[in-house]
């Protein structure tokens, strides 16, 4: 194969096909890619335990080990070809360009089957399949079959894994054939790329798509704070501003943006925050004591680990509560972290309900994730359902007033996420510097506790890191309410309906 990076692979023929300019960086300088983010670490360790099922649903296969040289995974994979039926990371190398298909299976000739941990046929896969056709019969492999092996999403586990309702099998094989044409001029394409002068590429939607590239960092190191890629929402074409020279929010003209995005605009370049003391009193007067401050913490998998559940769903494990009596007692907290390796939603709902007073006005922030998460618990305990729903009915969502803007600071930049209002709000208390400090970090944590059972010293300070995460959501909500109030002139009691409903179920704490 080739050298000093010339060479060409599947993976850098996908990267070439997204952007040049990114192929060649990563040729030529390497240096420049931006650091891996840690939440992708759990997409990774996802791809690859998809691939070892995927395996099973085809056993008995020759493992061509990837910890070798790329020249003795080729060596191995030939001896393989003679005597083996199936083979799994099949190494081959052709016109220059490396691949590995996942699985090869001997059926009058030789089937490729792609392994995906998605859950649906994505437009980059069928290119992926297309260049490892074009590798394969380059290197004289007879390929009668290539398809995609995919995650299926309706899968819903009961008993033993059922690798053959886990998958979905897609036969892209005619498809595959037709790119060849396109492969060939894709790769000519791509060479004579790799030996000229750097791109002159500019950013663009391509930056993102299908991938986040690794070179956004020295790429768009020419955009300002406070840029037209700041701009919320939809409506405008922020890359066609940017292409007019419209780089800063404060040259872009107001009459080309709508009214949320004018607003945000506004606020930025008067550094200001925006009240409407009518739509926070709405908002307060539907609130009552006791009043509960709530949150999950969820994980999923494209393997259901329990039965009831389907790939990807969302399993909580995990919430924190804040809770006050009424406006003179004392704020409270109560919290539950699921034991690991064990099916969490039992303890989970059980705790919960337990905790939850009969009559409390429940908060959360982003109210579609705890009601969805609830109504799916509801469905997989049925004697159950009436508490439930009972904690569906009582809840309330505090993300409603920053949304809607009735409060907007402009270091929000025009998001209504909690990370964004907090800081723009509550001084003294923030995300930044925690161990675990966003929903992907805590989902990974929970998939390490379950994963280091036997590691006490490690278990613990995971422990105490996903508790310390989750409580700061709920007291960073406690918080932005007081804020809510603050911004009408009022302290909490006042501002909103300070009836305490009567009730004789009182929390079980």
């Amino acid at each position: 194969m080739g050298h000093n990076g010339m060479y060409l692979s599947k993976s850098r023929y996908l990267r070439g096909l997204q952007c040049h300019k990114s192929l060649w960086l990563l040729a030529h300088h390497p240096e420049l890619v931006s650091p891996s983010e840690e939440s992708t670490k759990p997409v990774l360790k996802n791809g690859y335990e998809v691939g070892d099922l995927a395996c099973t649903r085809y056993p008995g296969g020759k493992m061509i080990p990837t910890d070798i040289s790329l020249g003795e995974q080729i060596a191995l994979t030939k001896e393989a070809l003679a005597s083996a039926d199936i083979i799994y990371e099949a190494a081959f190398s052709d016109d220059n360009v490396f691949i590995r298909a996942d699985i090869l299976k001997k059926n009058a000739g030789w089937e490729l089957y792609e392994v995906k941990s998605a859950a649906s046929v994505k437009d980059e896969y069928y290119s992926d399949l297309a260049v490892q056709y074009y590798v394969l019969d380059n290197a004289g492999i007879s390929i009668n079959k290539a398809s995609l092996v995919h995650i299926n999403s309706s899968y819903v586990r009961s008993g033993p894994l059922d690798l053959q309702q886990l998958f979905k099998v897609v036969d892209l094989t005619e498809d595959a054939r037709i790119r060849q044409t396109e492969v060939i001029e894709n790769l000519a394409r791509m060479r004579s790329i790799l030996k000229g002068d750097e791109p002159a590429i500019d950013i663009g939607p391509h930056c993102n798509a299908p991938w986040e590239c690794d070179f956004v960092n020295y790429c768009w190191r020419h955009i300002p704070k406070d840029s037209v890629f700041d701009l919320a929402g939809r409506g405008v074409d922020k890359f066609a501003l940017y292409q007019q020279g419209l780089v800063k929010l404060e040259d872009i003209p107001l009459d080309r943006l709508n009214s949320r995005q004018r607003q945000q605009v506004e606020a930025a370049c008067m550094k200001c925050t925006v009240t409407d003391p009518v739509l926070i009193g709405k908002f307060l007067d539907q609130l009552w004591y006791p009043l509960c401050f709530l949150d999950f913490e969820t994980f999923m998998s494209p393997v259901p680990l329990y039965d009831g559940i389907r790939p990807y769903q969302q399993v909580p494990f995990q919430y924190s509560l804040h809770y006050k009596k009424s406006s003179e007692s004392e704020l409270t907290h109560r919290e539950f972290l699921a034991d690991p390796g064990i099916d969490p939603r039992p303890q989970f709902i059980q705790s919960l309900l337990k905790a939850m007073p009969a009559d409390a006005c429940i908060l959360v922030y982003n109210k579609a994730f705890e009601t969805t998460r609830l109504k799916e618990l509801a469905e997989h305990f049925p004697e159950l359902r009436k508490d439930i729903t009972s904690l569906i009915d009582r809840i309330l969502d505090l993300m409603v007033p920053f949304k809607d803007r009735a409060l907007y600071d402009w270091r929000q930049k025009g998001s209504y996420s909690i990370k964004k209002v907090l800081p723009a709000f509550v001084d003294g208390l923030s995300y930044d510097g925690m161990s675990i400090a966003d929903g992907g970090a805590a989902m990974d944590a929970y998939h390490r506790m379950c994963a280091i059972q036997d590691d006490e010293s490690a278990l613990k300070q995971l422990r105490k890191d996903l508790l310390d995460y989750c409580q700061l959501d709920t007291l960073a909500m406690v918080r932005l309410l007081d804020v809510l109030c603050e911004h009408i002139g009022k302290p909490v009691h006042m501002a909103m309906n300070a009836t305490i409903r009567s009730s004789s179920t009182e929390p079980r704490w």
